[in-house]
């Protein structure tokens, strides 16, 4: 009897530690799992953008959502707006769900969108005018340092601000 509850025993807390240990990300293994999410708000300011965050380090093969969080423009016209590409570290990624949802929750469970992919790659993401988030769900394949781009089109010249995405 005692034999049998040592064997439990050990094998809760083998999996109480394994547990703990798949929560992270690990470089060269295909995640699983709800994708850990990262978040990138754009903030128009007196013709220029203000980035929340301009460098994401990623684990290759990883599992993520990528939020990019759209403003509220009133003032936009002729479709111009915020655009966002990253066209090299699109191509090294593998994309399972593009979506749109409600920007104002950083909920995993929110109303949304999905668009389940297969094959294909991101060109531009453009928020034209309303508060939305635009979230990618995708695996990163390759490792390397892919740079992105946000151009702010609602202002004469448009602005843009870069940033990256570390792949390790």
């Amino acid at each position: 009897m005692r034999t049998v509850a040592g064997v439990v025993a050990g094998a809760l807390v083998s999996m109480a530690l394994t547990g703990a240990a798949l929560a992270q990300q690990e470089s060269g293994k295909v995640g699983s799992g709800p994708p850990e999410d990262v978040f990138l708000e754009v903030t128009p300011t007196d013709g220029a953008i203000t980035l929340s965050q301009s460098e994401f380090t990623l684990a290759q093969g990883g599992y993520y959502r990528f939020n990019l969080i759209c403003p509220v423009a009133s003032d936009v016209v002729n479709e111009a707006g915020i655009g966002f590409a990253a066209p090299t570290f699109w191509k090294d990624t593998h994309i399972r769900i593009v979506s749109v949802s409600d920007s104002t929750t950083r909920e995993q469970m929110v109303p949304e969108i999905n668009f389940h992919m297969q094959g294909l790659q991101v060109g531009l993401i453009e928020c034209e005018g309303f508060a939305a988030a635009a979230r990618v769900s995708f695996f990163p394949m390759r490792k390397g340092t892919y740079p992105f781009t946000v151009i702010n089109d609602t202002v004469d010249p448009p602005v843009e601000a870069a940033g990256s995405f570390i792949v390790e």
